[in-house]
């Protein structure tokens, strides 16, 4: 949990990491419970980043704090989906942001290697990939005084050209 209070608005983010496929932690659903009166009573404005494999795990999330957090943003799988949405109680929502990185490359790291370990099966060394930066996020506008989100939208722009990886 990070509470920002340096602007004239405070504003909490909050990292989650589901279960699915994942090492056993915490329940997330019930940790968040646990502590969003509390973060409610410093700022309405409430940003969650949920790390999580299994998109019915992020969709579960954001319906379970719809109308209690500001967003749920997924992350984990580095690929952006076209799911962004404000859910009827005010929270936006998109399954995985993407990343931001080389869009020439799988995953960020160099083409090649990668297709020849699929070929192969053999270890390949997966160099890191720096052509065609893209910043990838979301751009969510959120009522300061109720911390409930009037818009969601996709960002996915080129990075300066003297960007790199």
């Amino acid at each position: 949990l990070m509470i920002q209070k340096e602007t004239s608005l405070p504003v909490a983010v909050v990292s989650l990491q589901g279960r699915t496929f994942m090492a056993d932690l915490n329940n997330p659903f019930q940790v968040i419970q646990e502590v969003i009166e509390e973060i409610r009573a410093i700022t309405p404005v409430i940003m969650v980043d949920f790390h999580a494999e299994a998109t019915s795990e992020k969709i579960a999330m954001g319906r379970f704090l719809d109308g209690k957090v500001s967003l749920v943003a997924g992350t984990h799988t580095h690929v952006t989906t076209a799911d962004e949405q404000v859910f009827p109680g005010g929270t936006a929502y998109i399954s995985d942001v993407g990343f931001t990185g080389p869009q020439a490359s799988v995953l960020g790291r160099e083409i090649d290697p990668v297709i020849q370990r699929f070929l192969t099966l053999q270890p390949q060394r997966f160099g890191v990939a720096s052509e065609q930066v893209m910043i990838r996020g979301v751009l969510v506008t959120i009522d300061p005084q109720t911390g409930k989100a009037l818009s969601i939208e996709r960002v996915i722009e080129p990075a300066r050209a003297d960007a790199r990886c």
